[in-house]
């Protein structure tokens, strides 16, 4: 007995049932969770090795070869083609063009709804229904709304003397129609993260602001935007994410044109493996496009972990302290 270890003393001493018992009640929550896990690794792991695979490649599903093992070819097929750098560009600009007015938007909105006493919830609640609908969906509506010839956006503009254009055939207008559409359907969920994380600031600070006669603008420079720091940083990187991979609007908007004016990377990687059956080099796509992905995220939970918002909410509390305390030591 000397030598057993705390918990197989235990067990020594202790009646087998009991072990038994314990060991049963330890391993449930285990056998619990194994069912979703397998689910996962089955849904999600299986397909993410396979494509890591066939990006090692040359596979043509037209084909009846099999997959021929062609190193990092496609890789560097993929890194010195210039429709992949435009793609990316379209990518980049697309994603950070709309999150920044989505980012804009939803922080007006918000600021609104919390200084409303009455109807917030209901208001809340209708601002929501676009993000219910499904991509797909909401694709389809704005692609009747852009309608050239029976569309109500052109006649609601020849109404008012306007000439109406083929929006989404236009090599000028093409891209903010895909933009327009997408901030119409994200926005009220950066308008729901952002109006979470106004309500959650503390109200102390606020009082003691406003103790002190400070400004609407001076609480909103010195408090509101600090304090709300990691709230957007959050939204941000997260709408960020989500836009790198956008494909059901310009899948149904415009398919990628006029020529290749709005063809992203998710409509290049499908037009390469499943128009042009390149299921090697599209694979070899689909990686870079994630490894892409990858880096923003790790860059965004290395910003999101730094005490950046720690250092701007103390630096606020005590802009606004240090006077009231001054102010109450008068009265």
């Amino acid at each position: 007995m000397k030598n057993l270890s705390p918990d197989k003393f235990e067990e020594a001493v202790t009646d087998p049932d009991d072990v038994v018992i314990r060991r049963r009640r330890d391993f449930l929550p285990w056998a619990l969770v194994l069912p979703a896990v397998l689910y996962l690794l089955i849904v999600n792991l299986y397909p993410l090795i396979y494509v890591f695979r066939l990006s090692f490649t040359r596979y043509a599903i037209a084909s009846t070869a099999p997959p021929v093992f062609n190193g990092i070819e496609n890789f560097k097929s993929v890194l010195t083609t210039p429709r992949f750098w435009a793609s990316l560009k379209v990518t980049v600009g697309f994603s950070f063009l709309n999150v920044v007015v989505q980012l804009v938007l939803g922080f007006v909105v918000a600021l609104l709804l919390n200084n409303m006493r009455r109807g917030r919830q209901l208001i809340t609640t209708l601002l929501l229904l676009p993000m219910m609908i499904a991509p797909a969906i909401v694709a389809f509506i704005w692609k009747m709304i852009y309608n050239p010839y029976w569309g109500p956006l052109n006649y609601m503009l020849q109404q008012v003397g306007i000439e109406g254009r083929s929006w989404a055939s236009d090599p000028v207008w093409a891209l903010p129609a895909l933009l327009v559409a997408d901030i119409w359907q994200w926005t009220p969920f950066m308008i729901i993260l952002l109006l979470a994380g106004l309500q959650s600031l503390p109200r102390s600070v606020y009082e003691a602001a406003y103790i002190d006669g400070s400004s609407p603008w001076q609480v909103f420079r010195n408090i509101t935007l600090p304090l709300m720091y990691p709230f957007i940083y959050l939204a941000f990187i997260l709408r960020v994410i989500d836009s790198f991979k956008i494909f059901d609007l310009v899948y149904i908007v415009t398919k990628g044109g006029p020529g290749t004016v709005t063809e992203n990377l998710g409509w290049f990687t499908y037009e390469t493996g499943f128009v042009h059956f390149n299921i090697g080099w599209a694979s070899a796509l689909s990686v870079v496009q994630l490894i892409i992905i990858i880096v923003v995220a790790q860059y965004a939970l290395k910003a999101l972990s730094r005490p950046v918002a720690q250092e701007a909410t103390t630096a606020a509390e005590e802009e606004v302290q240090q006077p009231a305390a001054v102010a109450a030591g008068r009265a």
